[in-house]
């Protein structure tokens, strides 16, 4: 995960948005009182989010766990 500071002289917040979305990789931006926040794509966020979700119900979150066990049994050398 990249960071950069908001007093960052290179700091261009077009070519930071377009390397965020090229590498589908968070960067950090800390600002002068040291707050940070996160730029993702879009994508990436929305992939969380949806995990979230489907983890906060305890049972689906076992229903899955067991489902991706299931799955990586059936693959060789697991």
């Amino acid at each position: 995960m990249n960071a950069v500071t908001l007093k960052d002289d290179k700091l261009n917040l077009e070519e930071l948005v377009e390397q965020v979305i090229a590498d589908a990789e968070a960067t950090i931006i800390v600002t002068k009182s040291g707050d940070r926040v996160v730029v993702l794509p879009l994508d990436e966020y929305n992939s969380w989010k949806e995990t979230l979700y489907l983890l906060s119900n305890p049972a689906n979150a076992d229903h899955l766990r067991r489902s991706i066990a299931e799955g990586l049994s059936l693959v060789p050398g697991s």
